[in-house]
């Protein structure tokens, strides 16, 4: 799921959804554990502000660059698809993309190329569903050795989507170093990267291990924890508020994730993550412990369409990064062994479903 910093406020509800449609994970078929993922952004416009009279709000017009992708019989690329269409939909990803040229190209395995190839089609084709195998096979081509993400083969829509993000990265600056890149080109370290540092403290002798530095593009969390957390703190019947989502999985992030004192006080600690930058979007993963969960109304009631970095994280310390209110603006789901997306369109306003080649406003 992604928070991100939208060029426009989405409605606070998400989008209708079934009770299943965040659930289990892909079932033997050769991708390792399941999750779905969520993002939000910073939103600074209303909606349909700055947009030219012939627009109204609702209307095909405003759907006219929202195309579908193929998955043919065979291909189950509905992984990849699904992927796409949230960085398509995330305004702040697909203009800063567009704005790119020059880059570290590895011809039919270049990442970069196929993206941009589906994103230019996106704008310029007169066609309502588009294939997707360019980025499909430069995929498989870049991970052959790993044998992630193949030909015809499903796997974690997730991790593909974080593997785009990492590949850009070495496409803009061909460093494998992911954790200390500062390149104003480097779209996903610039929009997408959470820089974090671990710490243990202890509170009752104030000892404190060394700070351990890190980066994340997506921030996984278990649903068995946050399914615990929220029985914890507001038990069975009462609705947790959606201003406290943040802290619900800060909360689930350290279930159990105990530490003896760096001075062997005796006393158990938890670890401590702390935000250092401010990131315009936000993907939080949610990691099913089965194949099979009888916890997905459960995740579903715990969501929430607002975040704030300061309850995310034990600590936060850039400044505009305690300010930031994010809102959620696109969503991979997993259901019956297929994949699909929900993305925020900002210029109508509307929440649409993608199921490969069908939009469903």
């Amino acid at each position: 799921m992604k928070w991100t910093q939208p060029l426009a406020i989405p409605p606070h509800h998400l989008p209708p959804l079934s009770m299943s449609s965040c659930s289990k994970s892909p079932a033997n078929s050769g991708e390792v554990a399941g999750s779905n993922s969520m993002a939000w952004v910073k939103m600074f416009k209303k909606p349909g502000e700055g947009l030219k009279k012939s627009y109204q709000p609702g209307s095909m017009l405003s759907l006219a660059l929202t195309k579908g992708l193929l998955n043919e019989p065979g291909q189950n690329s509905c992984f990849l698809n699904s992927a796409v269409q949230v960085l398509w939909q995330l305004d702040i990803f697909r203009r800063s993309l567009r704005q790119l040229s020059g880059h570290f190209c590895l011809g039919d395995a270049c990442i970069f190329c196929a993206l941009k190839s589906i994103f230019s089609q996106f704008q310029q084709s007169r066609e309502r569903v588009l294939p997707s195998d360019s980025l499909r096979n430069a995929l498989a081509e870049t991970f052959k050795d790993e044998q992630r993400f193949q030909l015809g083969l499903m796997d974690d829509a997730a991790e593909c989507f974080e593997n785009i993000l990492e590949r850009i990265h070495l496409h803009m600056v061909s460093d494998t170093a992911t954790d200390a890149c500062s390149s104003k080109s480097c779209i996903t370290h610039q929009k997408f990267a959470m820089m974090l540092y671990e710490q243990f403290v202890c509170r009752c002798c104030g000892a404190s291990s060394d700070p351990h530095p890190f980066t994340e593009f997506v921030h996984y969390v278990s649903t068995t924890a946050l399914c615990q957390q929220v029985d914890r703190i507001f038990g069975k019947n009462e609705r947790p508020r959606s201003d406290m989502f943040g802290e619900l999985l800060q909360a689930a992030n350290s279930t159990g994730d105990l530490r003896s004192c760096p001075s062997d006080c005796g006393q158990s600690i938890k670890i401590r993550r702390v935000l250092m930058n401010c990131p315009e979007i936000v993907t939080i993963g949610f990691v099913w412990d089965a194949e099979q969960s009888d916890l997905t109304d459960d995740v579903i009631w715990s969501l929430g369409p607002r975040l704030n970095l300061c309850g995310l994280f034990n600590r936060v310390t850039d400044e505009n990064a305690k300010r930031s209110e994010l809102h959620l603006v696109g969503m991979i789901c997993f259901s019956s062994k297929h994949y699909s997306a929900f993305a925020y369109h900002t210029k109508s306003s509307k929440w649409i479903a993608y199921v490969d080649h069908l939009l469903v406003p």
